[in-house]
């Protein structure tokens, strides 16, 4: 339901509080409250529709089955007899299914969620607009089912909405963006990476003195609530800061000094140069510079500065040297011969001179347009996950192939690097459909081998042994073609992993951090294959390796979740459900986590928040219980009392037995 379908009777209203409307008029009465809490479950299930069973259950958590069904009929009944009144016609029923019309009402929150792919920041500020307030607002309706639940789906969708909140602040002026600031500390207080982004922004605008007090603010706060100091990267910021004297302040919120030590990379993209010697071909360049530019702040989140001429048009520099520096400089040509243009593109570090990516595109200048959206998309592709090599110190010595296959490759990664259910099955498609290009590609198997065994991980893949098994073979193959290629090893290392091969696993994940020490993946997946093992002081070190050479990237909260398999498995169950909780905060989707952090919560007493944390996990995967869990969705402990135990605080987590 986007926010421009027609016909809809109404609209639901979720942010805030509870509210419906009919579309040509106020507010419609409700009896209750368990209609509007039927109405606003339905409004945030897929398909809008969810079983009988389930709702009865989510409502009348307390009361058994038979009363909870009576109960839901009744509630049903006058639910209808309301919207009925107000003349909406919005409730349908199919044998064991309640449901809402589709197309019959749209919802804010949906409405919220399409509009986050905007590509501009005017279209992001309209759609963040649509958050009111918190996810059902002071909407409590004593079931504890239903109360978890959308207490979860409050903190899931303040989490985005902070997330874009930040990104629109960088998209935007600084004095705009200090704006956007001050909205997020006002919808959380505690966000220290809040106070960070309000720092550099403040530094932007010439006032480096109240960037200095906020950072006291900020070390206030944290010690006030959590009885903490402020991370390093808050520290680095604020030293930065108070060593900059007035002239290089521009130069620090740009990523010179401090920003670059934060985890956001700065790129300047220089004006392309035109060597057509057309004019019309100025304006071609100058679009594609926008483009890029606005792609890269919008899915990167990199801080990207304003292009500049890379030579002028007398062939004289440009005054480029006077800029603000970057870390990273991308710059580009243009080529024409008749109808066909050559795009030239590279990366290069500033730091050290040399070339980090480089690629060529063709295409034809009656299509300019679309010519310029694919670069712009590739670009964005291949810098991001260049960057995130760089980061890693990783050469990626696997031939990438022909440049349909590179890119196909290239989005797989990107979707796979969403690490959703959805996102990682388009992964698996984009990397099979280079794969059917390029049947002996290794770049394109091992990408196809962790697709799939990610896609079991996250539950999005049904655990067939056919998966495995190709999973297996994939990386296999892609580790003989290119035997040093440690990216290689660690794939073939996880999927040993999906078929219960620990031992093997680490074998790989050993040679992996052999031929690159830096490399963090390869830490982080012997935490957690040395937690499994219960080798937990191993696994401790490796897993806060990983952390610390990690920080900042796309699946970091991987590595904690070794960290928190090593805690559990070495009985500190307090730290492992701290760490477990982060997981789940970062990211919400991943049913691994949670059931760690399930378990966790038992182990420390916490009963509700276990049974929360169990109801978290069967509304992703229903279908999860003691019996299919450990082995099956996600691997066991290799010793039988650590598995034991871990199976035994699911059970009192309220972990159905089959």
């Amino acid at each position: 339901m986007q926010s421009g379908e027609g016909g809809a009777a109404g609209r639901i209203s979720l942010f805030g509080g509870f509210q419906i409307e009919k579309e040509a008029g106020g507010p419609v009465w409700l009896t209750g409250k368990r209609g509007p809490a039927i109405l606003a479950y339905l409004a945030r299930c897929p398909g809008l529709a969810a079983p009988r069973e389930r709702l009865a259950d989510l409502l009348w958590s307390n009361s058994d089955s038979e009363h909870s069904r009576n109960s839901l009929r009744q509630t049903l009944s006058v639910l209808r007899r309301d919207l009925s009144r107000a003349g909406m016609d919005i409730i349908h029923s199919h044998k064991e299914l309640i449901g809402i019309r589709p197309n019959a009402v749209r919802v804010d929150v949906e409405d919220f969620e399409a509009g986050l792919s905007a590509r501009s920041a005017s279209e992001l500020e309209t759609t963040l607009a649509l958050y009111t307030g918190p996810f059902l607002d002071g909407f409590y309706l004593g079931s504890n089912a239903f109360d978890d639940w959308a207490a979860l789906e409050r903190e899931r969708l303040l989490s985005r909405a902070l997330e874009w909140l930040e990104k629109l602040a960088r998209l935007v002026d600084a004095e705009s963006g200090l704006a956007v600031a001050d909205r997020i500390l006002s919808m959380e207080p505690t966000r220290e990476e809040s106070y960070r982004l309000k720092m550099e922004l403040l530094v932007a605008c010439g006032q480096r003195d109240k960037a200095l007090r906020t950072f006291e603010a900020c070390r206030s706060i944290l010690k006030k609530e959590f009885g903490v100091d402020v991370s390093p990267e808050t520290r680095a910021l604020w030293q930065s800061i108070s060593a900059a004297d007035g002239s290089s302040s521009q130069q620090l919120v740009n990523g010179v000094s401090g920003v670059q030590h934060v985890g956001r990379p700065s790129i300047s993209v220089a004006d392309f140069v035109n060597l057509t010697g057309e004019r019309a071909d100025d304006f071609f360049a100058k679009g594609l510079v926008h483009d890029i530019s606005t792609a890269l702040s919008e899915v990167a989140n990199y801080i990207i500065l304003s292009g500049f001429s890379a030579l002028e048009k007398n062939g004289e520099e440009s005054k480029a040297s006077a800029l603000p520096r970057a870390r990273y400089t991308l710059s580009g040509s243009i080529q024409r011969s008749g109808d066909e243009l050559r795009v030239n593109v590279q990366l290069v570090d500033a730091a050290g001179g040399h070339n980090v990516w480089a690629q060529k595109f063709d295409g034809h200048s009656e299509n300019a347009l679309e010519f310029q959206d694919r670069i712009a998309q590739s670009v964005v592709l291949a810098v991001s996950l260049e960057l995130q090599l760089t980061n890693w110190k990783v050469r990626d010595k696997s031939p990438a192939g022909v440049p349909e296959v590179r890119w196909l490759v290239n989005e797989a990664l990107m979707k796979y690097f969403e690490m959703t259910r959805d996102s990682l099955l388009e992964s698996k498609k984009l990397a099979e459909k280079a794969l059917s290009i390029a049947p002996e590609n290794a770049r394109a198997k091992r990408t196809l081998s962790i697709a799939t065994t990610m896609g079991l991980a996250f539950g999005a893949l049904p655990g067939r042994r056919e998966h495995v098994d190709n999973a297996i073979r994939l990386a296999e193959d892609s580790v003989r073609a290119v035997p040093d290629d440690e990216i290689a090893r660690c794939i073939l290392s996880f999927a040993y992993l999906c078929d219960g091969r620990v031992d093997e696993a680490i074998v790989e994940c050993r040679h992996a951090v052999s031929l690159n020490p830096s490399y963090p993946s390869g830490h982080g997946d012997l935490g957690e294959l040395y937690g499994l093992r219960g080798q937990v002081s191993e696994a401790l070190r490796s897993a806060n390796e990983a952390i610390r050479l990690g920080t900042h990237d796309v699946i970091d909260f991987w590595r904690h979740h070794a960290l928190a398999v090593a805690l559990f498995a070495g009985g500190d169950d307090r730290r492992a459900l701290e760490v477990a909780r982060r997981v789940v905060r970062t990211k919400p989707g991943f049913v691994r986590g949670a059931l760690y952090w399930a378990a966790a919560a038992s182990a420390t007493g916490n009963n509700e928040e276990a049974s929360r944390a169990v109801h978290h996990c069967l509304s992703q995967l229903p279908h999860l219980n003691l019996g299919n869990v450990c082995p099956g969705f996600m691997p066991r402990y290799v010793k039988d009392e650590h598995h034991a135990r871990f199976l035994e605080m699911l059970s009192r987590a309220g972990l159905p037995s089959s």
